[in-house]
């Protein structure tokens, strides 16, 4: 009975056991030769760890229930301005609820720029008075929606990453326990950059089936290939509006008749990413997920 027991209990464990992988076989390439080390360190306004320093790419995998898998898979990049990886709100928070909705979330700890030590970055903290990236001050009448000018879209070490992680994970589809025509792509802010760097520059293997942008900034280039897109952010979001080209997108995509979605919504702050305090902008999640059911990305 003990050993019944036992087994039990590490069959619960490993339900909700994290898988974490390389995506490339040695060093990834266009690294340089002297790196800092990859370091933990808590944010000083949430105290939840922010990743710097990441070098060697990793995916998180947090499959679902075999009960309630759906097939379907997210690649999600946090965001952090490339000089760090906001961990929880926008990667594990994210990545385990949907795994809870039968979709296999997989974390994406992409190549930041090197930010130096840790006394370096603990120093650099004790200077941060306050955090404001955003203001939700003012009306409608302040925001004027101008088209950036099309920009030649080059790769980008973050870009590649996207598209290895999305290669890798098509490539391990079976032994993921997903469709491999459903592999979606999701980012914050600077992960949102890296996404768009993927949807735009892709070949088969690595392009995505599905695209999200959570408070990024928009391309305003048409793009060949489109596949369904799903876009989000603050209406006051200094970092995404106006000088950025989500509308752009979206009426891009719209003219192409691929299936697009478009939200702004009041009284949020870029860099939230999903947490549960009850506001209204952590609906964001659930109205991605209905726009992936409305698609047929989730069945």
């Amino acid at each position: 009975m003990k050993n019944l027991f036992l087994l039990l209990a590490i069959l619960c464990l490993s339900v909700n056991a994290q898988e974490v992988y390389k995506i490339y076989d040695g060093s990834a390439p266009g690294n340089a030769k002297q790196l800092d080390p990859e370091m933990s360190i808590p944010a000083p306004w949430s105290g939840n760890p922010l990743i710097f320093n990441v070098s060697e790419p990793t995916i998180t995998v947090f499959r679902p229930d075999k009960n309630i898998n759906t097939g379907a898979a997210i690649i999600i990049a946090p965001g952090g301005g490339n000089r760090f990886l906001t961990w929880i709100e926008e990667g594990i928070n994210v990545a385990e609820w949907f795994q809870r909705h039968g979709v296999t979330a997989i974390v994406l700890k992409y190549r930041t720029n090197q930010a130096g030590s840790r006394e370096e970055i603990e120093e650099a903290f004790k200077n941060i008075a306050a955090i404001s990236t955003t203001s939700s001050e003012g009306n409608d009448e302040k925001i004027v929606f101008k088209a950036p000018e099309p920009v030649e879209i080059a790769s980008t070490l973050q870009g590649d990453d996207g598209r290895q992680a999305v290669k890798y994970v098509r490539q391990h589809a079976e032994e993921l326990g997903i469709n491999p025509q459903k592999i979606g792509l999701m980012g914050f802010s600077a992960g949102a950059v890296l996404t768009s760097n993927v949807i735009y520059i892709h070949d088969e293997g690595s392009r995505p089936d599905l695209a999200a942008f959570i408070y990024g900034r928009g391309v305003a280039n048409k793009i060949s290939d489109p596949m369904p897109l799903f876009l989000c952010s603050p209406v006051y979001d200094a970092e995404s509006l106006p000088a950025t080209g989500l509308l752009y997108m979206h009426l891009n995509w719209k003219a192409a008749r691929v299936p697009t979605g478009l939200q702004f919504i009041h009284e949020a702050s870029h860099g939230e990413g999903l947490q549960y305090n009850g506001k209204e902008w952590n609906e964001w999640i659930e109205n991605l997920f209905n726009f992936m059911k409305a698609v047929n990305f989730v069945d």
